[in-house]
């Protein structure tokens, strides 16, 4: 059995803060503004952009804050573009949180990243996070000339919560005849928010995702249901005619099990899937950028592939 990489072990086997208030136990605000501190002391430098904006997307479910990112050398009329959903648990997160991340992609991909500000539970439980995230995509695609985006190379990508979003949009946009979608990245995704495979009982605890059940109630509520296929994609009846997808997991996450099926059904239903395994990671370990050199790694080697995906080419000077 794969080990737990050095450097994560020494950092789970360090006695927790006396004084943490855990996540349950916060109000929506103050879990958002740690969360949003913790990553900031953990990222690291990441490339700069050519083109670096804030913007607003009017959808059909109100203003949304967006951020566009366009790398240096990929300035053009009709660019590829991922819209990239972050993670956080459905109730924390935001484009700050996820800025790093973003750049990283942009540039190794080459493409042209917007990162969405979807509404977070627990104030907007499901399908609050969902509607957004597909109304954004509508406004995008309505609106390709108006950003420069070539309307045949467009993807939708997310870790983990945003990961979940990802593969709901790519679900609802296949069912309700929407926006053409190229590709899919799914960064160890949410997909099942009812199962409980044997990852779930090995790595809840101690592994940096102890919280789970309260984010999935918080994004729920007492009336959410969770084998709905558009809050669970694992639960779809049929994976068949999606986007192309590159699907990361991590060995010693509790959402590993989850995450490789999807894989795996992707694959069986006949989509083209890049399925990339790290097993000596953790949950949420991309975001680790300024701790572990495998972080930066695995971004350029998943932007790698999906800009193969969407039309670029793969030889890429990463993290410049």
């Amino acid at each position: 059995m794969t080990e737990l990489h050095p450097k994560l072990r020494e950092i789970l086997a360090t006695a927790p803060n006396p004084d943490a208030v855990p996540v349950e136990a916060q109000d929506p605000d103050e879990a958002r503004a740690e969360w949003k501190a913790d990553m900031r002391e953990l990222d690291a430098p990441a490339p700069e952009m050519a083109v670096l904006r804030d913007v607003q997307l009017t959808t059909d479910k109100g203003v949304l804050a967006a951020r566009v990112y366009v790398p240096d050398d990929l300035l053009g009329d009709a660019l590829p573009c991922l819209v990239y959903f972050h993670g956080g648990g459905f109730i924390r997160g935001d484009i700050e949180t996820h800025d790093s991340i973003c750049r990283v992609l942009a540039k190794n991909a080459a493409v042209m990243v917007i990162s969405i500000a979807y509404r977070l539970a627990p104030e907007h439980r499901f399908p609050a996070a969902l509607d957004d995230a597909y109304a954004a995509l509508e406004a995008i695609v309505k609106h390709v000339g108006d950003f420069g985006i070539d309307p045949t190379r467009i993807a939708v990508g997310g870790d983990s919560a945003g990961g979940n979003l990802a593969a709901a949009v790519c679900l609802a946009a296949r069912d309700r005849g929407g926006p053409s979608i190229k590709a899919q990245l799914l960064i160890y995704p949410v997909t099942d928010l009812v199962g409980e495979p044997d990852s779930k009982r090995l790595y809840s605890n101690g592994f940096l995702l102890d919280s789970m059940p309260f984010y999935i109630s918080s994004y729920l509520g007492p009336d959410g249901d969770g084998h709905d296929p558009l809050a669970s994609p694992l639960r779809a009846e049929t994976l068949a005619n999606l986007p192309d997808a590159v699907v990361l997991t991590a060995g010693f996450d509790p959402l590993r099990d989850e995450g490789d099926t999807y894989a795996a059904r992707l694959t069986d239903a006949g989509n083209r899937v890049t399925h990339l395994t790290y097993p000596d990671m953790i949950h949420g370990f991309v975001s680790l950028r300024g701790l572990l050199p495998e972080a930066d790694q695995a971004l350029v080697r998943m932007a790698t592939e999906l800009g193969g995906l969407l039309g670029q080419a793969p030889e890429r000077t990463p993290l410049r």
